[in-house]
């Protein structure tokens, strides 16, 4: 298997920093704070972030819907 360190990034969950340099095949990995797995925002400061973006994906399909609720052509039947 092979490891390639520019896709690779490294993500802890200490609440006293990590200092310790991880490298791979000489290049050293990037630290950050939040990622996007299979869809899901994944942070260090818990499921705050996940959380605020679904509620922003709910709003933006609601605000699409709206014109078709206040349609009055349409039919309730």
């Amino acid at each position: 298997m092979q490891i390639n360190a520019e896709k690779t990034k490294l993500m802890t969950n200490s609440t006293n920093g990590f200092s310790t340099d991880i490298r791979v095949n000489g290049e050293k990995l990037d630290c950050v704070n939040r990622f996007k797995y299979l869809g899901a925002i994944i942070a260090d400061e818990g499921s705050k972030p996940e959380i605020l973006a679904r509620i922003a994906q709910a709003t933006a399909a609601l605000a699409k819907l709206k014109t078709i609720w206040n349609d009055r052509n349409i039919a309730l039947s």
